[in-house]
C-alpha cells in the first residue's frame, strides 16, 4: 500500500474529507510534507504509526502513555524519531509487534516492514475505538 494509498483508506474510515487532505493535514499536525512528496511509495510500519499516533494527539486529543512498557520491542530504538511514535501505536493496542520466539520472548515491531490492506484498516479502526 502506498502512502496515498493509506491516507485515503484513512479518510474513508475516519470520515475526514479527501479534498486537500495532505495540506489540512499537515496544518492541524498529523502529516508531513514527506506523506505527500513521497505519496507513491510503499507506507512503512514506522510511519503509519506516526500518522496514527500524531492523529491521536492532534485531533482526538489523547495524551501519551508513559513508553516503559514498550521497551519490551526489541527495535524501538532503531528510529530514534519514530520511538515514541511506536511506542505510544504498541501499548494503545492499534498495532501489534510480531513474537519472533514464542511466548513473548523477542518482541520486534518490524518498523521497515509493511503491512496489507486489511490489517491496515485494522489499525485505523483500532485507532478510532481510543477514547
Amino acid at each position: 500500500m502506498t502512502t496515498e494509498g493509506f491516507i485515503s483508506l484513512f479518510c474513508k474510515e475516519t470520515g475526514e474529507d479527501p479534498v486537500n487532505i495532505f495540506e489540512r493535514g499537515r496544518q492541524a499536525g498529523w502529516l508531513e510534507v514527506q506523506d505527500e512528496v513521497f505519496r507513491q511509495d510503499p507506507i512503512t510500519r514506522k510511519n503509519v504509526a506516526r500518522i496514527l499516533h500524531m492523529y491521536l494527539l492532534k485531533v482526538k486529543n489523547i495524551q501519551d502513555l508513559d513508553i516503559k512498557d514498550a521497551e519490551v520491542l526489541r527495535d524501538l530504538y532503531d528510529c530514534r524519531v519514530c520511538a515514541n511514535h511506536i511506542a505510544q501505536m504498541y501499548l494503545h493496542g492499534v498495532m501489534d509487534a510480531k513474537d519472533l520466539m514464542e511466548g513473548g520472548r523477542f518482541l520486534w515491531f518490524d518498523l521497515d516492514g509493511e503491512d496489507s490492506d486489511e490489517v491496515n484498516k485494522d489499525h485505523i479502526r483500532r485507532l478510532l475505538s481510543i477514547r
